[in-house]
């Protein structure tokens, strides 16, 4: 992977928490009226736009309901100032059906002058997600 500065480091960090399922980790680093959105059909229960901190927190939780992740790695962290992307694929199980998907991500987080997330934005393959998803 790439030599990580600032910004890069601390999304770093938040993968690493997320791969320990170390939520609050991810929450005390959000701004409180953070932005954070994800793709996704309506077969995507956890798809949406969040707004601070506890919304935030109920994504996690529907995330966690909807799909068994068995695998989640990142590929690249690219910094551009309080800008990070980032790439990389996942493996998973949608728990309802028992269906399995593969698919590639970037993430964008966007940092304030305290540090903090403003804006966070998930992009994947949703029509493979909503397939593994929906019910018969």
């Amino acid at each position: 992977m790439e030599t990580l500065v600032h910004y890069g480091q601390k999304v770093n960090q938040l993968y690493e928490a997320y791969n320990r399922r170390d939520i609050n980790s991810i929450l005390n680093t959000l701004s409180r009226d953070c932005i954070w959105e994800v793709m996704g059909q309506p077969e995507v229960t956890f798809a949406g736009i969040y707004h601070g901190k506890n919304d935030v927190k109920e994504f996690f939780g529907k995330l966690e309901e909807a799909l068994d992740m068995s695998d989640f790695s990142v590929e690249h962290i690219l910094e551009n100032g309080n800008l990070v992307v980032a790439t990389g694929h996942f493996n998973a199980m949608a728990r309802k059906t028992n269906k399995r998907f593969s698919t590639i991500w970037s993430m964008t987080f966007e940092f304030n002058d305290e540090e903090q997330i403003v804006h966070f934005r998930d992009c994947f393959d949703t029509l493979t997600c909503a397939r593994a998803m929906k019910e018969k």
